[in-house]
């Protein structure tokens, strides 16, 4: 079980949800998504699996979208609706849910504050694994209005922006397992090393550093412009095109792991990037400054996979995927999975005392 983090004055924010007999929630869940896609599907059709050849093309942003698919997960895994930032998602708002849980934030969704007014009682949750963000703008509404939620992070709450005076507990989990599903036929024509992701000035150091040469860099053609002036001076292409469109990291030998300067010091679980190299078969290559956060996280990492410069990348670009690698990443997927379920449903009792949410 994850890291549960209590506010001391033992306040909760609603009574535990039930289970049935079969295991899942017997009572009204709701999960919440902030990114924006089109109408939801027909609910007598089943779902499309993630990495599924095809998809219809009005969808396509909702389910390439890493939050999107997250937030599906948990959703299945709880048994919960599931809305996200579609034009007519507050067209029957539905009420008197036993716990709401946002997944992401974004100041521009379309989900009206109705959704938690017409639930006053609900148990108010917020999953997030980026310490850069705050609070989902309809729950920060909430707040102000005296209501009280949890937060399920990757992460402790120091270096994060929500306002912890209105947090209940603070849990800490391995979210970003949740990204893990291996390919069964990954690319094998592959070669380079990739750096994909948007432009953050907690890596202008290791921007400067590795982006030189032979790595390719992937990113929005908006950022490109901050790449060059942080000193990068590779070869780039647009965002990559993810399942089930695209390659992803497929074309690719390696991908480079980096990290904010942040997280060196508070710890952060392995990012996505390295369960979406493991399930594409691109193996990652670590800066030397991420080494705390692999020791951390329990994975077994030999020297020859971290990296000081551009041009020793090159010289490791071939080294394979540790197998075992696999196996603990498949086993960190099941358990976050069990610690949401068990954290929502109050069926979780330890905790530890922090000041931080105070």
């Amino acid at each position: 079980m994850g890291d549960v983090l209590e506010h001391p004055s033992g306040r909760g924010s609603g009574d535990c949800l039930m289970f049935g007999k079969d295991g899942v929630m017997s009572n009204r869940v709701l999960v919440i998504d902030s990114h924006k896609g089109a109408n939801p599907r027909d609910p007598e059709k089943p779902s499309l699996p993630l990495f599924e050849d095809e998809i219809p093309e009005e969808l396509e942003f909702a389910e390439q979208n890493l939050h999107w698919q997250n937030a599906k997960i948990i959703a299945d895994a709880l048994g919960a609706q599931f809305i996200w930032s579609y034009p007519s998602v507050n067209d029957n708002i539905g009420s008197d849910f036993d716990a709401i849980v946002f997944v992401h934030a974004s100041p521009y969704a379309f989900t009206d504050y109705a959704w938690l007014e017409r639930s006053p009682n609900a148990r108010l949750f917020y999953v997030t694994n980026e310490y850069n963000l705050g609070e989902p703008r309809t729950l920060w509404m909430a707040a102000k209005a005296g209501r009280r939620y949890s937060v399920i992070a990757n992460h402790p709450p120091a270096p994060s922006k929500i306002v912890k005076k209105y947090v209940d507990s603070w849990h800490i989990i391995n979210l970003n397992a949740l990204t893990y599903r291996r390919l069964k036929d990954p690319l094998l024509t592959r070669s380079g090393c990739i750096y994909y992701g948007s432009f953050r000035k907690d890596r202008v150091v290791y921007f400067k550093r590795y982006l030189q040469n032979q790595t390719i860099l992937s990113t929005h053609s908006g950022n490109i412009d901050k790449f060059r002036a942080a000193g990068a001076r590779c070869r780039t292409l647009p965002r990559l095109c993810w399942q089930p469109r695209g390659h992803g990291l497929s074309p690719f030998k390696a991908s480079l792991y980096i990290e904010d300067v942040t997280t060196h010091t508070h710890y952060n679980h392995l990012a996505n990037r390295f369960y979406e190299g493991l399930n594409y078969g691109t193996v990652s290559l670590f800066a030397p400054e991420c080494r705390r956060t692999v020791e951390l996280s329990g994975y077994e990492v030999p020297d020859d996979y971290y990296v000081s410069t551009a041009d020793e990348i090159e010289r490791r670009i071939d080294i394979p995927i540790i197998e075992e690698w696999h196996e603990r990443a498949e086993l960190e997927r099941e358990d976050a999975l069990a610690d949401l379920v068990e954290i929502i449903s109050c069926r979780n009792k330890s905790a530890l005392s922090i000041e931080g949410c105070a």
